[in-house]
């Protein structure tokens, strides 16, 4: 009886846990404007799919991305991490809880 009552607690604990990590993994859509806002609007732009630097990002979410490839939060990271054509590398200059709220923004816009 002890066992199955720390079992089910353990399960519980793990469902709790994993579902705040799958919330977490999703960011924050307005710390991702905000932080887009210090380090991207540079490039692109957020309301237009229009060039500046880069491509506009507006309707992105519909993509595809830019590269062609499908527009998920893991191609979008892997770009924002790596770079490309000519956009630099964020993989250092930017924090994990940074580069997630960007992608959550990003694939609102």
């Amino acid at each position: 009886m002890f066992r199955t009552r720390v079992a089910q607690s353990a399960i519980a604990a793990c469902l709790v846990a994993a579902a705040y990590a799958e919330d977490h993994d999703k960011g924050d859509a307005d710390k991702g404007k905000a932080a887009f806002q210090q380090r991207c609007m540079v490039c692109h732009f957020d309301d237009s799919a229009d060039k500046k630097i880069g491509p506009g990002l507006a309707g992105i979410k519909d993509g595809p991305l830019p590269s062609g490839k499908e527009a998920t939060r893991e191609n979008v990271l892997d770009n924002l991490n790596k770079g490309g054509n000519g956009m630099p590398a964020f993989e250092k200059m930017l924090s994990e809880e940074e580069k997630i709220d960007i992608v959550a923004y990003v694939l609102g816009l």
